[in-house]
């Protein structure tokens, strides 16, 4: 659908063989899809396709509506099912309650394995996620949890709170669904269960919804390393996608303004060593890689959970040791080219590849300090790290490596 125009788009959908595929097919696609599609259709059409959706999907749906559309369509459900979509229309969007499905399958302590496997046989057929039977009080507060094949194996008349697990992983309601998705990834769950601050079990997030975190949480934090959002992909209007992304640009035009500046109080020196300017688009696209694989790499662990707390001094120390050992490496290629290729002239034969050597391992291993710490800080500042690895590293390096270079240059051409 998302290949399609918006007509191409009302025409597949109006071809689908019923209502029960239309409501599954709009429960998959993306908001920046089924929105504009909805947009042109009656409520009397739209209805029909919300009731045959699960709760969850019915939230996730009528949040992005207008508001004098989404209470028609509410009061247009019966009062339970719209009373459990407004319960899920008050989370915020992205916590755990945001995308949680109420429909679980619970049960209290003594029931019977028997028991247990009539109760799922007879009445939850239309469940998402039966393969854990949640144990509870009788307020409703989990206590445990058992296993589809715990319940197969175990005696018939066995109750639920001798064969359970009762270290039960659990999220509160209000969690980030980022640190949701990292619990089920690190647990290898189908489903992770939500409960409140009296430890009442009131949904769970399956594994679709945990996918579409992990897919979607990516999809922002490559985004924003690029300087952009969400609506590079969405049908928006190519003066809107100007606006989102002029700032991060200006900042970048503020750092090569800058470096502009510096190189140019250098002028001296470029101009009674002309060949220096030779190496400048190596040495500066050297550090800027440096920095963008640190920077990268510093985000990525710190959204897995990779890199936090203490580690994080580790993961800098190994990253700027990564970068002397890089700097080091390809120093001494350039120092050998510059060796080989230029006549020294007047000057000592060792000048300029000590020059260049020196000012591409300085250059790399600043640019391995900027990009591992920047992160680091912005996390430790409650600002997304993802924002670190965009114009503010790539700016950062290009103008602490014309510094670098020139100060090198200044220093080593003058004393050999």
């Amino acid at each position: 659908m998302r290949f399609l125009n918006l007509t191409q788009q009302q025409q597949v959908f109006d071809l689908l063989p019923d209502d029960a595929a239309r409501a599954e097919t709009l429960s998959e696609l993306d908001e920046n899809v089924r929105i504009p599609m909805l947009a042109t259709r009656s409520h009397a059409e739209i209805l029909p396709l919300v009731k045959l959706m699960s709760t969850d999907d019915q939230a996730d749906l009528l949040a992005n509506l207008p508001d004098d559309v989404r209470q028609q369509l509410l009061g247009a459900l019966n009062p339970s099912e719209a009373e459990e979509v407004e319960d899920l229309l008050h989370y915020g969007e992205e916590t755990a309650g945001g995308i949680m499905s109420p429909a679980f399958f619970a049960l209290p302590e003594g029931t019977t394995a028997a028991e247990a496997i009539s109760a799922l046989q007879s009445g939850h057929a239309e469940l998402e996620m039966a393969f854990y039977i949640y144990v509870v009080n009788e307020p409703g507060q989990l206590l445990g949890v058992v296993s589809l094949r715990q319940l197969v194996i175990n005696p018939a008349d066995m109750p639920l709170n001798e064969m359970m697990t009762t270290d039960v992983i659990t999220v509160d309601v209000n969690a980030d669904q980022e640190e949701v998705a990292r619990m089920a990834a690190r647990y290898n769950l189908l489903a992770i269960p939500v409960v409140d601050e009296s430890n009442r079990i009131v949904g769970i997030v399956t594994i679709d919804d945990v996918i579409d975190v992990i897919r979607e949480e990516a999809t922002e934090d490559i985004l924003k390393m690029t300087g952009a959002d969400e609506t590079a992909f969405q049908d928006k209007s190519v003066f809107r996608n100007f606006r989102t992304r002029a700032p991060w640009l200006f900042a970048t035009w503020l750092g090569g303004l800058g470096t502009s500046v510096l190189i140019g109080s250098f002028q001296g020196t470029l101009e009674s060593e002309v060949v220096l300017a030779s190496f400048m688009p190596m040495i500066l696209g050297m550090g800027g890689n440096v920095g963008t694989q640190t920077a990268t790499i510093m985000v990525r662990g710190l959204a897995t959970g990779r890199v936090s707390h203490g580690v994080g001094l580790r993961y800098l120390s190994r990253e700027i040791a990564i970068g002397v050992l890089l700097g080091l490496f390809y120093g001494v290629l350039l120092a050998a080219y510059a060796m080989v290729r230029y006549d020294p002239g007047a000057r000592s034969i060792f000048a300029l590849p000590v020059t260049v050597g020196m000012s591409i391992l300085t250059s790399m291993s600043v640019a391995a300090v900027v990009g591992a710490s920047t992160p680091l800080l912005f996390n430790r500042l409650n600002i997304d790290p993802a924002v670190a690895t965009g114009p503010i590293v790539t700016t950062s390096v290009d103008l602490l490596g014309s510094l670098v270079y020139f100060t090198v240059a200044t220093l080593c051409l003058t004393s050999l």
